[in-house]
């Protein structure tokens, strides 16, 4: 039952998968791109998207890497202090009859010697290896890096140790050889689907104002090295407002709150702590001082296209929260955020 039942599972999410998909596998080391070709192995394509949308391979990390040949992964996971396997489900028939060349930057299916035993695991080419191919008796291709291959470098060059058992060539990142290896596993710590559509990135960079108010809104910076966004909330008045005028956010004649935050692709947000900077004036050496971003509050930014933004926000002192949406002050980078949207999609 349980086999009919994936099989089941794996026909209805066919015909979802026809376009190729991009998971990205969050690394210790780094971030892996891999594109996904349900055009020449819809079967396996969808047994592994299985397991990504389970959140199955999170947590789980690389356990086998042999020098000029492939690392492996997708089999053993690391969780709450203790190591495990990754639950698997039924196992699939073999496609390599259909599939590409197991070539440098490819990932395949890993299996038993029985042909049709592929289940959980997989694994990263990291040299040419046509051994691999076959003619329905090989091993199934199913997608290649697009971005991160220097990552899949980095795994392969690490010290190999032999934990026994089925991780006896198990690449370990600063491992002495002695004491315990959870600290130096290669671990995965999320795999998940790149949206189809936007992609945060550099091309969103610049001023953002909410049209319901005289001059609200945030000036947002993309840092894609560091994999986050800095934002700066302002308000634009006019007037400057009088010392006996109270202010819902921050203080009369200041009006800027400051935060950077880690992006969530999976779901294109970023949330961000936010600081409060009082005092200071141009032209003037008045002290500033700035609050503790875990004491104020914080909003999170819903990235919904490249020309409209929501933001949620809470405020603990004033006991304020909601929601607002922003579109650009100016529209001059909207093709540059859709172009390389696109292009990190591919």
């Amino acid at each position: 039952m349980k086999f009919l039942s994936k099989m089941f599972m794996i026909l209805c999410l066919l015909p979802f998968i026809a376009n190729a998909q991009t998971v990205r596998m969050e690394t210790v080391l780094g971030n892996i791109d891999i594109e996904l070709r349900p055009d020449v192995a819809p079967i396996t394509v969808a047994n592994f998207l299985n397991y990504v949308n389970d959140g199955d391979y999170d947590n789980s990390y690389i356990h086998r890497s042999v020098k000029n040949f492939v690392i492996q992964g997708g089999g053993f996971n690391f969780i709450d202090g203790m190591s495990g396997n990754v639950p698997t489900d039924a196992t699939i028939i073999n496609e390599s009859s259909l599939s590409l060349s197991n070539e440098r930057g490819t990932i395949s299916m890993a299996r038993t010697s029985a042909v049709d035993s592929a289940a959980s695991q997989w694994f990263f080419n990291t040299v040419n290896n046509p051994n691999l191919d076959g003619n329905g008796d090989g091993y199934a291709v199913f997608g290649s890096v697009v971005n991160g291959m220097d990552v899949v470098d980095a795994i392969a060059a690490l010290r190999i140790w032999n934990a026994g058992g089925a991780i006896s060539e198990i690449p370990l990142i600063n491992y002495s050889g002695s004491g315990t290896i959870e600290n130096d596993l290669v671990l995965l710590t999320k795999v998940y689907i790149l949206s189809d559509t936007l992609q945060i990135n550099s091309g969103l960079n610049g001023a953002w104002f909410n049209p319901n108010t005289p001059g609200q809104g945030v000036l947002i910076e993309i840092l894609p090295t560091l994999d986050k966004v800095f934002m700066a909330w302002f308000i634009h008045d006019n007037v400057l407002p009088v010392e006996e005028e109270s202010a819902n956010i921050g203080s009369p004649g200041q009006r800027w709150l400051t935060g950077i935050g880690a992006i969530d692709h999976q779901n294109n947000t970023v949330t961000i702590d936010l600081t409060n900077t009082s005092g200071g004036l141009f032209n003037n050496n008045r002290p500033v001082i700035n609050s503790d971003p875990s004491s104020y509050g914080s909003v999170v930014l819903h990235f919904q296209d490249c020309s409209n933004i929501d933001l949620d926000y809470n405020l603990i002192d004033q006991e304020l929260s909601g929601t607002f949406s922003m579109i650009r002050v100016a529209t001059d980078n909207v093709s540059l955020c859709e172009s390389l949207s696109q292009a990190a999609a591919k």
